[in-house]
């Protein structure tokens, strides 16, 4: 979000911009157009995508859904109690919920996807600056998880409960992708 989409970029010039030989850079784009971040055309030009607002919240949606699918995963691998005692004592430190997921999901390429999906996305949005309807809807979740008889995975009103609340907080950080844009355009 900070490189206005469009921009071509150029190995040499970061590479000089950051004091750094040609090779860091071009790992760099490697992990970026895994991302989705930057297109490499046929012509070996690289350009950093352009997102719009629409479609920032349509990533974050979909994030969302990796969320909802790695809660789902754990249900189906009978972790239950486990998971909910994993996230209780996770939660009390400042891990936030998309790493404790993927701390304990098992299944690989679901990993894959949260693991992209926390360290990219999640992480920007987060890093963008304190806000306040962020850090409310992690209080609200890790609160769901506390309840005295914890959240039953294996209920569906228990998982509703977590949902409702990945949704709420995929909304704000979609948000704050896209406020974060607008000051740098």
């Amino acid at each position: 979000g900070r490189i206005a989409g469009g921009t071509q970029l150029k190995q040499e010039e970061l590479a000089e911009m950051f004091g750094t030989s040609r090779i860091p850079i071009r790992e760099a784009f490697q992990v970026l157009e895994g991302q989705g971040l930057i297109v490499r055309l046929a012509t070996r030009r690289i350009y950093a995508v352009e997102l719009s607002e629409e479609q920032i919240q349509i990533i974050y949606e979909m994030i969302g859904d990796i969320l909802k699918k790695a809660v789902e995963n754990l249900k189906n691998e009978d972790k239950g109690k486990e998971v909910i005692t994993i996230l209780s004592s996770d939660l009390s430190t400042s891990k936030r919920f998309d790493e404790i997921l993927l701390d304990c999901t098992d299944n690989a390429y679901l990993s894959k996807l949260l693991y992209t999906a926390s360290d990219c996305y999640i992480r920007f949005a987060v890093s963008c600056g304190l806000n306040e309807q962020e850090n409310k809807c992690r209080e609200e979740m890790k609160q769901i998880i506390l309840e005295e008889n914890g959240v039953n995975l294996d209920s569906i009103s228990g998982r509703k409960k977590i949902f409702k609340k990945i949704d709420v907080w995929m909304k704000v950080l979609s948000d704050i992708v896209n406020i974060e844009r607008g000051k740098n355009k």
